[in-house]
């Protein structure tokens, strides 16, 4: 009797937990998707409005699947998103694939710098999931694939190119039919990148990142607006007081989409995605949108679109 009731116990808690984690094709994401085209998503990047916050995944949705897998960029395309944010580098043999660090160890079942491999020798490794699980079915996916699976259904802001692989990219881009896809982001002054890339520059989205420790914020600033007019700037506050929030009210009288990072405590002075856990999302992603934001970074996008729903800004 013991035995049986053991059974039944564990057939109703595998039951439970495949009911709680559904898989992207059980999601029903018919509207969202025709809804939501990356022309449409462009537009809203350059005209940002007070009723609608844009969703940026970090990595893809990598508590769902492995960060920067295909698997993980598809679900950020059923859930509705408008941004994913990708991590970028080159091979031994210059082809551009995703990935964050510098080696593989991390991510995959490999080891060593990523530079010192060929894509063939990278196209064997399998990644790991957030857990550190490295038998994943999973392969590191080239810039090409991804943009080809984003392709007129989500925009894609590529991190790790400033002063490396911009050029690269673009060519992916050219290739892929993408151009109008992908936000290229930096540190750099204007000057910089234009020493680095010329007129490149005028044929990519590019959204400059704005520290609290930036110099110069304010001539930083008007060398970008009077040359490049960048639809967005990535804002980094690390506390509630910190001057950059001058810049945001001037970016929203502008009509200049404003990207907050809900990461870590830095980025976004405290409120981050782990504080809408632990206190609600009204202490973190609302407090960022009363503060300018119009679009968020984050960690946990299944839930912050949700709340933006329920809020009536998504």
């Amino acid at each position: 009797m013991k035995n049986i009731f053991l059974l039944v116990l564990s057939i109703l808690i595998i039951t439970s937990c495949k009911q709680s984690t559904p898989t992207v094709q059980e999601l029903d994401t018919s509207s969202v998707v025709v809804a939501n085209s990356s022309a449409k998503i462009l537009e809203r990047l350059k005209n940002p409005s007070d009723d609608y916050v844009m969703v940026v995944s970090h990595r893809g949705d990598w508590r769902y699947a492995p960060e920067n897998s295909l698997m993980a960029v598809q679900r950020c395309i059923e859930l509705g998103l408008d941004i994913v944010e990708i991590d970028v580098r080159l091979t031994k043999d210059g082809q551009l694939v995703a990935m964050h660090d510098k080696t593989v160890d991390r991510t995959t079942n490999g080891k060593g710098l990523l530079s010192e491999m060929t894509l063939e020798e990278v196209r064997k490794l399998r990644l790991k999931n957030a857990c550190g699980v490295r038998h994943s079915r999973q392969q590191v996916p080239t810039l090409e694939e991804i943009m080809n699976l984003a392709k007129g259904k989500i925009m894609v802001n590529l991190d790790k190119t400033e002063g490396e692989t911009v050029r690269e990219a673009y060519e992916i881009l050219q290739k892929t039919g993408t151009v109008d896809q992908a936000i290229f982001k930096g540190n750099d002054s204007l000057s910089v990148m234009r020493e680095k890339y010329g007129t490149l520059m005028d044929s990519i989205i590019y959204m400059p990142k704005i520290w609290y420790d930036t110099p110069n914020k304010k001539e930083y600033l008007r060398k970008f607006n009077e040359e490049l007019h960048p639809p967005a700037y990535e804002m980094l506050f690390d506390t509630d007081q910190s001057p950059v929030f001058a810049e945001i009210k001037n970016m929203n009288a502008q009509g200049i989409t404003v990207l907050a990072i809900a990461l870590w405590d830095e980025l976004c002075a405290g409120h981050t995605d782990e504080l809408a856990l632990v206190e609600g999302p009204d202490a973190a992603w609302g407090w960022l949108v009363d503060h300018g934001a119009n679009a968020i970074m984050t960690d946990r996008p299944a839930e912050l679109i949700a709340y933006l729903r329920k809020k009536g800004l998504h």
